[in-house]
């Protein structure tokens, strides 16, 4: 199920299927990525791009960088929730980010950035110009909001 609501977040579910655990009897790392990639997709073709879109334009997305954190473990047959959000955009990357729920329950985060694509000479290239003003038309509609607590940690061992 894929929905976007009034503020322009878009929402999937998903199951955890028995070949996304690991031998600790948990979701493997590997599938949360997964789980974040597929969701993305479905908000990047809100805003007009995916499959159709690459296969007229020769134009896509690449993922520059991507920070995921754990919070919760997911399980069997979980029904995951996924929030994808833009935070960020210019002429040609956006600043995305996600959260993994199970009910009400934090899982997961990502936010990753990623770049718009030519595929004829696999370098960065504008948007589209449908494709940015909706990827602005999410990001203005969520501009007000506070910036969420797990944007920009850095990775390291507290002393």
């Amino acid at each position: 199920m894929n929905t976007v609501d009034a503020q322009g977040v878009h929402a999937m579910t998903l199951e955890v299927l028995p070949a996304w655990l690991d031998y600790n009897g948990h979701m493997n790392v590997a599938y949360y990525s997964l789980a974040f990639d597929l969701a993305g997709e479905e908000l990047l073709k809100c805003a007009g791009m995916g499959e159709q879109y690459t296969r007229s334009t020769q134009n896509s997305w690449m993922v520059l960088e991507a920070h995921i954190t754990y919070q919760n473990e997911a399980t069997l047959g979980d029904s995951l929730k996924l929030r994808s959000r833009v935070l960020d955009c210019n002429a040609k990357c956006a600043h995305l980010y996600q959260e993994m729920y199970r009910f009400d329950e934090l899982l997961s985060t990502q936010e990753q950035l990623m770049l718009h694509v030519s595929l004829a000479t696999r370098r960065g290239s504008p948007f589209e110009p449908p494709v940015f003003a909706a990827m602005d038309r999410m990001r203005a509609q969520q501009a007000d909001w506070p910036r969420p607590a797990w944007i920009g940690r850095q990775i390291g061992i507290r002393r």
